[in-house]
């Protein structure tokens, strides 16, 4: 539970980032910024709490800083965003050269804008044009085969977060075992540290208040008993 304290101080915070994500708008010819209702954005009322009741614009530099910690060839990796909302980690993720970048969005009119701003999007830097946004549920997708990055930004309630996860380590039991976690919030981590703290097959790479970037831990290697001599007769 966050406290009212908490709430007050992170609405400070989003009136200070809001002419940011706006300025990142203009520059980039999208649109972010804007906070929406889930319910004003094609969500059944029933479906309203799995996705944290609003959608909010994940700060550029939030996304940039856990991007940052990522240890890999970006270009063998395919990038998911997890509840990608109007697109704007997708449309930062292109300015790496990742594979291929897909956003999974249950909120029709967010997905519509996400579609939208991934045509229109205009940037120097950007190396991956491969941008896929998708309607539909998270429970229901299956990642592409190779390594991926999984990607969120506080999306979803505890019931649903905890089965993402355990689709992941599902898909780690399977033998598919290049997969980077970056799991922010842009309060406080430790908002979800029920979930995160179960992730046994997880180790942390990189973390503080507002990031977590995960990877599978190292398998260890099985050990043969050594063969006993041959009997002498």
């Amino acid at each position: 539970m966050v406290s009212k304290f908490t709430w007050r101080l992170f609405r400070a915070r989003l009136a200070f980032e809001d002419p940011r994500s706006r300025a990142f708008d203009r520059r980039h010819h999208v649109e972010t910024a804007r906070e929406e209702p889930l319910g004003e954005m094609g969500v059944a009322a029933d479906a309203i709490k799995r996705g944290n009741n609003e959608y909010r614009v994940t700060w550029g530099w939030l996304i940039k800083k856990a991007m940052a910690q990522l240890d890999i060839d970006f270009r063998r990796y395919s990038f998911i965003d997890y509840g990608s909302g109007k697109g704007k980690a997708m449309l930062m993720a292109s300015d790496y050269p990742f594979k291929t970048i897909i956003g999974l969005e249950y909120a029709k009119r967010l997905h519509d804008i996400a579609a939208e701003n991934c045509r229109t999007y205009r940037s120097a830097d950007q190396q991956c044009h491969s941008l896929k946004p998708i309607l539909g549920d998270v429970l229901d997708y299956a990642p592409p085969p190779g390594p991926i990055v999984c990607f969120m930004c506080n999306p979803f309630d505890e019931t649903t977060l905890r089965a993402v996860f355990n689709s992941w380590r599902a898909r780690y039991e399977g033998g598919e075992r290049e997969i980077r976690v970056l799991y922010l919030n842009m309060r406080n981590i430790a908002e979800s540290a029920r979930v995160l703290e179960d992730q046994d097959w997880l180790a942390a790479l990189a973390r503080n208040r507002r990031f977590v970037v995960l990877a599978p831990k190292p398998v260890s290697p099985t050990i043969l008993p050594t063969p006993s001599p041959p009997s002498r007769p």
